[in-house]
């Protein structure tokens, strides 16, 4: 009865189990979807889950893999066994090749597994040193530890020139910062810019071509990036992806002079090339090279960053005096956020909001004082400083040609002159009674707020950080490590006779063409070292004379070439440090560009010797 009543009664309450079920998951997940959304929804989710599963698992097995595959070369080398392939000079020559390559990979894949590269780096230099040194038998063999001993110290020489200069030049570098030198250059860039912030590329890296064949290409790669730092602080990707053409610039300005590469400085000192006829021929090559990236960026609107404009305000608008650069922010919109871009022209929104809300007139206000700070600060310390440093650092290039002085030695001279300098002056003092001490910058040279910058140090031993200490205590060690790891980890390449051998089947492929031949060095030099690859080229062919073609191209290919991936330069790599940029970005963003340039470039050159001979 009651089954009947409750189903007629016009006023009686139905109760449906599936509707009670509904509800509750209604009330759980406040979406008011019906059943089939929701199901669908926890199909989406386990799906999410299960690739965030297998994401992990794929993480789990490269760093098992990689670093297992290592430490078993590792074991087998300490124990000496198998000696059939300890000992077997062709079966060595794989297994080192296949160690480099995964180090190689490890560092490709260094965000997704979340290793670090420093580490991995110098795990692969140990792993193949040892392997290398146990197939001479030095404790068994006199010749062996001889043999050995040789190959050591070849390796650390060519290690040991690069972090000698490399250190000091950081520290150079940094020092003039310290003291505010760099000042000077951001006024003169912001006002050659003129509030349009696309400038900042071209501007940078015409700075940085030029300046890369007085110096070299390392040294103003440093420079530039530390420039870049002040210029464009707020927006991290614009100031890699301008990092990332400075390498470019940077490795094509010092092709075509003597004393910008290391390479072409090796053909200098060798005689197989002089600086008047380099210098004509490579010029207009290596501009190519260098400068082409800026042409196809601006083609696809790319020289505009993405999150920050600059436009003057000269129009009357807030802070309307004298056109005075002001940062407007472009933020990346919501779905149900209005699109905060400009028109094509810079002017007017294109959304009909078109007042500035509080925070846009905020840092706009702050933007304008930021550029009148900025004209403030150039004091005439500043000035000598900077002036002072560039002098120091012209000094490498001059000892060099007049002397003959290893440039690391040459700067090693520099970083003490500085520091002698600046002690006996007490600069920091003059700083502090000039009013006029700099924003303090983080470790990746931001600005810190107030928290940050005053708060207590942690507890130091020894002499106070000031001067030059305090720039120092700003170098990336870990950056420096990985230069070590890397340059031991081709150096026992190098030992073991993989990269003479791999340039001997060069030739061989290209049959006499030397521009095939260079094409190839070039691309080679984007993974491993192209000093190897240039010496074997030297070994193979010593009979042909100074200022041929095959040396000119030589020294062009190896210097834009190293320009495709980020660890075939030392400025590529010295981006990573510096900036923090990985393999697999600079990969995305710059390698493409590299690669045409080095084809453009190589292209021009052999252009110029069909037309003038």
């Amino acid at each position: 009865g009651g089954g009947s009543g409750g189903g007629g009664g016009g006023g009686a309450l139905q109760v449906v189990p599936q509707t009670i079920g509904a509800s509750f998951e209604d009330a759980g997940t406040s979406s008011g979807k019906p059943p089939k959304a929701l199901g669908a929804t926890k199909k989406k989710g386990f799906r999410r889950k299960a690739i965030r599963q297998t994401r992990v698992a794929a993480r789990f097995f490269v760093k098992a893999a990689g670093v297992g595959l290592m430490t078993a070369v590792l074991c087998l080398a300490i124990v000496h066994w198998p000696p059939w392939v300890i000992e077997d000079e062709h079966k060595r020559v794989q297994i080192m090749s296949a160690l480099f390559v995964i180090g190689i990979f490890t560092v490709a894949v260094e965000d997704e597994i979340g290793m670090n590269k420093s580490a991995m780096m110098l795990f692969l230099a140990g792993t193949m040193w040892t392997f290398l040194a146990v197939g001479y038998r030095p404790l068994k063999s006199e010749a062996g530890a001889h043999r050995l001993h040789e190959e050591l110290n070849r390796g650390l020489q060519d290690v040991g020139s690069v972090i000698l200069f490399l250190l000091p030049a950081m520290g150079v570098v940094e020092s003039i910062d310290h003291f505010g030198g760099f000042a000077l250059v951001t006024v003169v860039i912001r006002k050659a810019m003129d509030g349009r912030v696309e400038r900042l590329m071209p501007i940078i890296c015409v700075f940085t071509f030029f300046l890369s064949s007085v110096i070299d290409n390392l040294t103003s790669t440093i420079v530039a990036l530390k420039i870049l730092k002040h210029l464009s602080a707020d927006d991290e990707e614009h100031r890699r992806f301008c990092g990332g053409m400075v390498v470019v610039a940077a490795n094509a300005g010092g092709a075509w002079s003597p004393v910008g590469d290391v390479t072409t400085t090796m053909l200098w000192i060798q005689g197989k090339i002089t600086a008047p006829m380099t210098t004509k021929w490579l010029i207009l090559p290596s501009l190519t090279a260098g400068l082409l990236p800026l042409v196809g960026m601006w083609w696809t609107g790319n020289l505009r960053p993405a999150s920050l404009d600059v436009r003057s305000s000269s129009d009357g608008g807030l802070g309307g005096g004298g056109g005075v650069s002001l940062p407007v922010v472009r933020r990346r919109r919501g779905a149900d956020e209005p699109d905060w871009t400009t028109d094509e022209e810079g002017h007017g929104w294109k959304d009909k909001k078109k007042h500035h809300t509080e925070r846009e007139t905020e840092l706009m206000m702050e933007g304008r004082d930021l550029a009148l700070r900025a004209r403030e600060d150039v004091t005439p310390l500043k000035v000598v400083v900077l002036a002072f440093g560039i002098m120091l650092i012209l000094l490498v290039p001059i000892l060099k040609i007049w002397t003959g002085l290893p440039p690391y030695l040459g700067m090693l001279l520099a970083l003490g002159a500085m520091w002698l300098v600046t002690d006996a002056l007490d600069l920091d003092a003059h700083r502090e009674m000039d009013g006029r001490v700099d924003v303090p910058m983080d470790l990746h040279g931001t600005p810190m707020n107030s928290s940050e910058a005053y708060d207590p140090p942690a507890e130091h031993h020894g002499p106070p950080q000031t001067g030059v200490v305090a720039a120092l205590y700003k170098l990336d060690l870990t950056g420096l490590l990985f230069f070590t790891g890397i340059l031991l980890s081709v150096g026992a390449l190098d030992s073991a006779g993989v990269l003479h051998m791999y340039a001997t089947s060069l030739v061989k492929l290209c049959r006499g063409s030397p521009f095939a031949l260079c094409i190839l060095l070039g691309l080679s030099s984007a993974v491993v070292d192209n000093v190897p690859l240039v010496q074997a080229s030297i070994d193979m062919f010593k009979e042909t004379e100074t200022d041929d073609e095959l040396w000119q191209l030589v020294a062009l290919a190896a210097g834009t070439g190293g320009s495709i991936l980020s660890i075939g330069s030392i400025a590529g790599v010295t981006l990573m440090s510096m900036d923090g940029v990985s393999f697999m970005w600079y990969l995305r963003r710059v390698g493409p560009w590299a690669l045409i340039s080095f084809f453009a470039g190589m292209a021009v050159y052999k252009i110029q010797r069909i037309i003038f001979g």
